[in-house]
């Protein structure tokens, strides 16, 4: 009896099914998104004018540990949701004084407020001043063709300019801004979950969203958050929310130190 050829199977068609399949298990499968959060990070410069010392009320320092727990202002806190809380009171604590209880509570160390950050008033003939004044650094920077000093007193330039426009934006005789040194310091452990540090960012956030949008109200009858949301849908910004929300930045800065992890 003559051998029979087994007949070889097709398989051209295969690459084509593993294709499809590889299309289908794309389109389908989800992927869980990491949580991130964005900082500029200050360019380093030398031989510029030094920094004064920073006083300890206008640190807002956070810290968590390997273990992640959590210490805001020296104080172990064990809920996390707090955050935004101490943030608030951080920030408000002295943001309602006038010029005259200011000077008179600043040295006043039974004040119930002294070791929170104090909040200071510059007219528009103030900032004119500074302007001119930096203005006059930069031009002898540039004579003397110093970069990093080139670089410095720009950005200063770029800060009064922005205090000018927010000026102009919320009206009135005077800004009235957070201490410049006023900061939010964050410090983990490289052992700290990343979930508790970015929990940590989503707090303060929250926070200043809060006094952003408290700050909108009052000078617009608006809210930051329906602002900035008007400005990604609209890029041509028909509603003229950019300069606003510029201004709301400016009272309400994002002050951020992340303190290397040990």
């Amino acid at each position: 009896m003559a051998k029979r050829d087994i007949p070889e199977i097709n398989a051209g068609s295969m690459a084509d099914i593993a294709f499809l399949l590889l299309i289908f298990f794309l389109v389908t499968t989800t992927m869980e998104k990491d949580t991130a959060y964005i900082r500029y990070i200050p360019q380093k410069l030398e031989d510029v004018p030094p920094p004064p010392e920073i006083e300890n009320r206008n640190i807002f320092e956070i810290k968590a540990n390997s273990a992640n727990q959590l210490m805001i202002r020296g104080e172990i806190i064990e809920n996390p949701d707090d955050i935004s809380e101490r943030v608030l009171e951080f920030y408000r604590m002295n943001e309602k004084l006038t010029a005259s209880q200011t000077q008179a509570y600043i040295q006043n160390s039974s004040y119930k407020g002294i070791d929170f950050p104090f909040y200071s008033r510059v007219t528009m003939q103030g900032i004119d001043d500074e302007i001119n004044r930096n203005t006059d650094e930069l031009e002898r920077a540039e004579a003397d063709d110093d970069e990093n000093l080139i670089t410095f007193y720009t950005k200063v330039l770029k800060d009064w300019d922005k205090k000018k426009a927010a000026l102009k934006t919320l009206g009135g005789r005077e800004l009235v801004e957070i201490h410049p040194q006023a900061h939010v310091r964050i410090v983990v452990q490289q052992q700290t979950e990343y979930k508790l540090f970015a929990k940590i960012h989503s707090e303060i956030q929250e926070a200043l969203i809060e006094l952003r949008d408290e700050a909108a109200q009052e000078y617009f009858d608006d809210t930051y958050s329906k602002m900035t949301k008007r400005l990604d849908q609209d890029k041509d910004d028909k509603k003229g929310d950019r300069k606003k929300v510029a201004a709301l930045e400016v009272l309400f800065p994002e002050r951020i130190i992340e303190v290397k992890p040990n």
